[in-house]
C-alpha cells in the first residue's frame, strides 16, 4: 500500500514538472523590416513554437538576401535563474545578425537578448536595428503564451 502511495506520488510530481516545463503554448515570430522611406516594411516574417524542456535552445535563422548575413532567433527556456515572486523559470530570446556559423544569437557579438519570467509570460519582445548593406534593417523576435491570445 505505502509503495503503491508512493508511486502513484513519484507519477503525480514527474507529469508536473513535464506540464510545467513544456506546455507547447508559447509561439514565437522572428521578423525582418527595412527601412523605406520613413516607414518600416516587412521583409520575412518566421513564426515557430520553440522547445520548452528544460535548457533546450531552439534557433531560427533566417537568410538575408543578397547578403551573406542571416538573422540568428534564439529561444532558450531555463529554470532557477529568475528571481520572480511568481516562480525561477524563465524564458530568454536572443536576436544576432552575422555571417559566422554560431550555436545560437547568445554566442554573438553586438545579439541582443531579453528575459523574462515563464510562469507569468504574456509577451516578451526583443529588437535590434543593424546596417546591412548601408540600410537600416530592424529585427525581432516576440514570443507570447497563445493560451492569452485575443478572440478575432
Amino acid at each position: 500500500m505505502i509503495k503503491t502511495a508512493l508511486l502513484a506520488i513519484a507519477v503525480l510530481v514527474f507529469a508536473n514538472s513535464i506540464t510545467a516545463q513544456d506546455t507547447g503554448s508559447v509561439r514565437c515570430v522572428a521578423t525582418i523590416y527595412r527601412l523605406r522611406g520613413e516607414s518600416w516594411k516587412l521583409i520575412r516574417s518566421v513564426k515557430f513554437s520553440p522547445k520548452l524542456g528544460e535548457e533546450e535552445l531552439t534557433n531560427r535563422r533566417i537568410h538575408l538576401s543578397g547578403t551573406t548575413l542571416s538573422l540568428l532567433a534564439s529561444v532558450f527556456p531555463t529554470d532557477e535563474s529568475m528571481h520572480s515572486a511568481k516562480g525561477a523559470d524563465s524564458i530568454k530570446l536572443g536576436l544576432a545578425i552575422s555571417a559566422a556559423a554560431a550555436k545560437s544569437a547568445f554566442d554573438v557579438d553586438n545579439n541582443a537578448v531579453a528575459e523574462g519570467t515563464l510562469a507569468t509570460l504574456d509577451t516578451l519582445r526583443v529588437e535590434r536595428t543593424s546596417y546591412v548593406s548601408r540600410r537600416p534593417m530592424l529585427a525581432r523576435l516576440e514570443c507570447w503564451d497563445s493560451n492569452l491570445e485575443k478572440e478575432r
